[in-house]
């Protein structure tokens, strides 16, 4: 028993920030920091690109309900003559 005390007493040290430190989580949160300010920057330029493209798959509804009322008028008015 006093083998251990003796060994307790050498190991214990007063708490100081330096214990809890981990220096690769440290490093781990600057890398990813990093990445994220990288993916930050193009993101702003592709919504711009994004928004000129998908204008040319915009359909006017009010535009195809007609086209669709007058195909079936004129298709109507063929089968009866």
């Amino acid at each position: 028993m006093p083998l251990v005390q003796q060994l307790i007493k050498k190991q214990t040290q007063h708490w100081s920030l330096k214990m809890v430190a981990d220096p690769v989580q440290e490093t781990l949160l600057d890398i990813i920091n990093t990445k994220k300010k990288q993916l930050k920057k193009p993101s702003k330029a592709k919504p711009k690109e994004k928004a000129e493209a998908s204008t040319g798959n915009v359909i006017n509804i009010m535009d195809a309900l007609r086209k669709s009322i007058e195909n079936e008028r004129g298709s109507g008015k063929q089968s009866t003559r």
